[in-house]
Order: structure tokens, then C-alpha cells, then sequence
């Protein structure tokens, strides 16, 4: 089921598996960054989504001032999500996959409770996700 749909950003839930997919189609504005990922909080925490991923291969770098938004106050909200497990899908921009690497590297400071893991392509982290259930 679409959840939402705009030029850059598509958010789909796939209920039998109860996972949700959000995928960059490219680059954006500062403000439709940060509402593209306020609406993924809100489908998450509404519908008590555990599993969820990120496909990032489309988006390029954002700037340092939405990076240190992200870093500082969006992973904030992201970790009180009631997730399992969360992908993300590395980026084709180099740049962009450094930033999410230093994402990552956040939990040093901030703990996130739940797995996450970084993919190359979407059916691996599918896979992954759903693993937990296959045990």
C-alpha cells in the first residue's frame, strides 16, 4: 500500500510482512528533506511498524546543515520508534554514503534500540529484516 508519494520520496507498507520502504528518487529541498522523513516517523509510530528500510541509492549528499539536523535531532525521534530492525540502502554518491556511515557511527553516543545494518540492494535487506522471523 502507498503511503505517500512525491518527485523524490515514495513510502510503501507491506502489511503481510509489516515492513515499510521508503525510497529516495533523488535530490530535494531542506524542507521536503526533513518532512520526507517526519512523514516516515509518523507512518512508523502510528502503525507500531517493527521492521523498516531506507533506500538512499537515489539520494545524493544533503548539506552539512541538514546532516547535523539529522544527527541531532531527528535521530532523537527515529530512536524512540518501536523498530525491530532497520536497512538502510547505501547511496550511489559517495559523499551521501559517508553521511550515513557517520549516521551509524552516531550510536556510540546514542544508542539505538533496535538492529540496523547497511545494504547494497533492496532484496538483501528485505531478507534481513524479515530474518528475525524465520527463526
Amino acid at each position: 500500500m502507498v503511503l505517500s508519494s512525491t518527485p523524490y520520496h515514495h513510502v510503501e507498507y507491506y502489511q503481510p510482512h509489516n515492513v515499510i520502504v521508503s525510497q529516495w528518487y533523488g535530490a530535494c529541498s531542506s524542507e521536503e528533506y526533513r518532512e520526507a522523513l517526519y512523514t516516515f516517523l509518523n507512518f512508523v509510530r502510528s502503525n507500531n511498524v517493527p521492521y523498516a528500510i531506507s533506500d538512499r541509492r537515489m539520494l545524493p549528499s544533503i548539506s552539512l546543515e541538514d546532516l547535523e539536523w539529522t544527527l541531532d535531532e531527528y535521530l532523537e525521534d527515529f530512536c524512540k520508534l518501536p523498530l525491530k530492525r532497520y536497512a538502510f540502502i547505501n547511496s550511489f554518491d559517495p559523499v551521501a554514503e559517508k553521511q550515513i556511515q557517520q549516521l551509524i557511527e552516531r550510536e556510540k553516543q546514542l544508542p539505538f534500540p533496535f538492529k540496523i545494518k547497511v545494504f547494497q540492494d533492496l532484496t538483501s535487506a528485505y531478507r534481513w529484516v524479515l530474518e528475525e522471523d524465520e527463526v
